[in-house]
């Protein structure tokens, strides 16, 4: 039978001790706790967070997919606490092999600090994709890829609005020749016929004329205005150029310049240099060639737009000098290419794009870019703030580019990427790095995927809804090349045959941190560092999703006590009967008696116990001093020891019996294996073998009146702990309000740790 290996460390909950103010340090130099100590700690009014509350939640996880092989092949689901396609810390929650005939359905603990999870489906030809889902109350469900989930609205916007290349009547019937220095004149009808030229020093005023070039013109004069419903046609072959360096045509006031296919607007001669400013309604429709190099239009570019002004390219423009636009009802319509020298500055503006779009460096403040299916959008640089992006089917942004200083930088105005709503069928932003200003600096939702080598960790500064995703390696939309996307496309064939093995190992995973006072009855310093502990639990797992056995991984990092401890846990929802063996490391046990045996699973009749270790200074190599380990800063490192237990089930065992919320890890501080001393986290009962007299208080019930804890778990594996004699809320400053507020604010207080008064390892000279 195959079997797959299912880690369970997937219970993030933070079980907390309340009493605060670190009032003796007893627990460092006495050998036993002192019953009656002095003075009391301080206990807070609100000592304790309601412990149904404040652990982490268990629900039900169900994960579709889209199936894309009817069942012949197998998708690996997985989901995350961080985003594993960007993060390397995200930590893995759970996973399953799935298809349309398996379904992933799983219990799942998710901490309060977390509000939202990542799910990693892997394909049968191991191309990944991410999505995000917000953490909810109760069961979730998690639809992967479907159109459903999008609250993207980019469908609607593509066909919102008109974005067709204007008519143009490029018809000269009825005007008159005109060449050499021949002035126009207001309410005429003009004609530069083949073969003959025309030196344009200055047009009049009253605009209200029409210039049709089937030879040559030149402009004359460095500034020249074309207003009040004036219009000059570039006819095929026709061309209108610069006649002298640095020359600016305004076009105001209804004006228009049509350029015929086969028609030229400027040149790149460098002696030449022409630039377009357009306001005020007036407008360039380009079928043919426009080359723009000067810089003097508004704000120093080669194009400018004002008020109301648009620009309409199924030909080919090249704009050298630079573009920009001030207004929000600026509009450039690109069905050509589109090639923009130096900085795009899109101000408001608008720009559609059908096909080839590309600018050295971008900077958009509030502007609005639409990429129609197919097309494609490059740049070098690309900085945005309160940018909104419609990409549609197999549309590509790309800005790829290895310069240090290239890739997208999203600034604290809110930014928002959107895929369609109206297909099943993905766009893909593309970047090598996306760097974010701060809060919500970009939301990503719609059919899009997003492909980026070096994206901002925060998930505080961006927003994934799904189903937008995140590649994690190669982007998997199949788009194909393109004269529209330059040819860049996006094939990923995968790797493989195809994944038909439905067995599955998680890798990876990472431990999670628990920590013990051991001077229970008494408050001690309320450091928590007594037993540090690391705790990572595998389950293999038979065919059926029902667990053959357990492997454990426990990671001794630090003993802050003097006394001799030991440690084990407790299966509360299995008895002794359900369990064939256990297998323990060679030399863990000195015979202290904390155990009935050392070596296998106590015959006790509530729940089955497995002995851990009986003396954790032994194992860290300080048993004559008993001082002690890894706590103090600047003494001795005594590194960590990693130990691993098997326990083996007579028969398989459903995977919820052996959730984190069952697994009661305890210490043992004084006794024997008859009548112990031992100290649980909040809420969970004490095992048969405990003192009498302390049946009820040690196991810290949350309806005990004192509610003070003595053990905690952290959901992360490098948790910084106190160091010696610091107490839990010096350490973390934090901790008093995320206890005060019964768990609903600094739920990251963990995080958070004042760096002087946490341990750290000797520097090694």
């Amino acid at each position: 039978m195959k079997r797959c290996i299912f880690t369970k460390v997937k219970f993030m909950a933070l079980f907390l001790f309340a009493a605060l103010m670190a009032a003796c340090t007893a627990d460092v130099y006495e050998p036993k706790p002192d019953p009656t100590p002095t003075p009391e700690p301080e206990i807070p009014e609100n000592p304790i967070v309601d412990i149904v509350n404040s652990i982490s939640k268990s629900r039900n996880l169900t994960v579709n997919i889209v199936d894309a092989y009817d069942g012949k092949y197998y998708y690996t689901i997985e989901a995350f606490a961080g985003n594993p396609a960007i993060d390397e810390r995200a930590r893995l929650l759970a996973g399953q092999k799935v298809n349309s005939k398996v379904p992933f359905n799983v219990n799942i603990s998710i901490p309060d600090s977390e509000n939202e999870i990542f799910i990693r489906q892997t394909d049968p030809f191991k191309r990944k994709r991410v999505y995000a889902f917000p953490v909810q109350d109760g069961d979730m469900v998690c639809n992967l890829g479907s159109i459903a989930n999008t609250k993207s609205s980019s469908g609607s916007v593509l066909r919102s609005a008109s974005y067709e290349m204007p008519e143009v009547d490029f018809s000269p019937s009825g005007a008159t020749a005109i060449s050499g220095k021949q002035q126009i004149k207001t309410g005429g009808k003009y004609i530069v016929n083949k073969d003959a030229k025309l030196n344009i020093s200055s047009l009049p005023g009253e605009g209200n004329f029409s210039l049709y070039i089937k030879g040559e013109a030149k402009l004359t004069t460095d500034y020249l205005t074309l207003q009040n419903n004036a219009k000059i046609y570039i006819l095929s072959d026709g061309e209108l150029t610069a006649g002298k360096n640095n020359i600016v045509l305004n076009c105001v006031g209804n004006a228009q310049i049509a350029v015929e296919k086969d028609g030229s607007l400027g040149d790149d001669d460098d002696d030449k240099k022409l630039s377009l400013s357009f306001t005020a309604q007036s407008r360039l429709i380009n079928h043919g060639d426009v080359e723009l190099n000067g810089k003097k239009a508004n704000g120093n570019y080669s194009l400018a737009l004002t008020s109301s002004a648009s620009i309409y390219n199924d030909g080919e423009m090249d704009i050298t000098g630079g573009l920009s636009t001030t207004d929000k009802t600026n509009l450039i319509v690109n069905y050509g290419e589109f090639d923009i020298e130096k900085t795009l500055m899109l101000t408001n503006g608008e720009i559609y794009n059908a096909c080839v779009f590309e600018t050295d460096i971008c900077d958009v403040n509030g502007g609005t870019i639409i990429l129609a299916s197919y097309s494609g959008f490059e740049c070098d640089k690309f900085t945005a703030g309160g940018l909104h992006m419609y990409m549609d089917a197999f549309s590509i942004f790309d800005c790829t580019d290895d310069d240090k200083d290239a890739g997208v930088h999203f600034t604290t105005q809110t930014n928002y990427i959107s895929g369609t709503s109206d297909s099943p069928e993905y766009a893909l932003f593309r970047a090598n790095k996306v760097i974010l200003g701060g809060w919500n600096s970009v939301e990503y939702s719609g059919m899009l995927e997003i492909e980026c080598d070096h994206h901002d960790k925060n998930v505080n500064y961006y927003k994934l809804n799904a189903p937008a995703t995140f590649a994690q390696g190669q982007a998997s939309v199949e788009i194909d090349e393109d004269d529209c996307n330059k040819n860049s496309g996006n094939q990923n064939p995968g790797e493989g045959d195809g994944d038909q093995d439905p067995s599955y190992e998680e890798v990876e995973t990472l431990p999670y941190t628990y920590l013990f006072e051991d001077n229970w009855p008494t408050t001690g310093d309320y450091d928590m560092n007594d037993l540090v502990l690391g705790i990572q639990s595998q389950l293999v797992m038979d065919g059926a999703n029902n667990v053959e056995s357990m492997i454990l991984t426990v990671n001794l990092i630090a003993v802050g006590a003097t006394k001799t401890l030991g440690a084990g846990i407790q299966f509360d929802r299995l008895t002794t009967a359900k369990i064939t063996k256990a297998s323990v490391p060679n030399g863990v046990f000195a015979n202290n008696g904390y155990f009935e045996s050392a070596n296998e699973i106590e015959s006790n009749p509530s729940a089955a116990v497995l002995p851990l270790f009986d003396d954790a200074h032994r194992i860290m190599g300080n048993v004559d001093k008993r001082v002690p380990v890894n706590t103090f800063n600047n003494a001795n490192d005594y590194g960590i020891r990693t130990l691993q237990y098997e326990v083996e089930f007579n028969s398989p065992v459903s995977s919820d019996d052996l959730d984190m919320f069952y697994l009661n890890f305890f210490i043992v501080n004084g006794g024997n294996a008859q009548n112990r001393s031992e100290v649980h986290l909040a809420g969970y009962k004490p095992t048969d073998r405990v003192k009498a007299e302390t049946n009820n208080y040690v196991a810290n019930d949350p309806d005990n009146s004192d509610k003070t804890m003595w053990g905690f778990i952290i959901p992360m594996s490098d948790f910084k702990y106190a160091s010696e004699v610091v107490s839990i809320d010096q350490a973390y400053p934090a901790f008093k309000e995320w206890s005060a507020s019964s768990g609903t604010s600094q739920k990251n207080w963990y995080m958070n740790p004042e760096e002087k008064y946490v341990y750290h390892k000797p520097v090694k000279k």
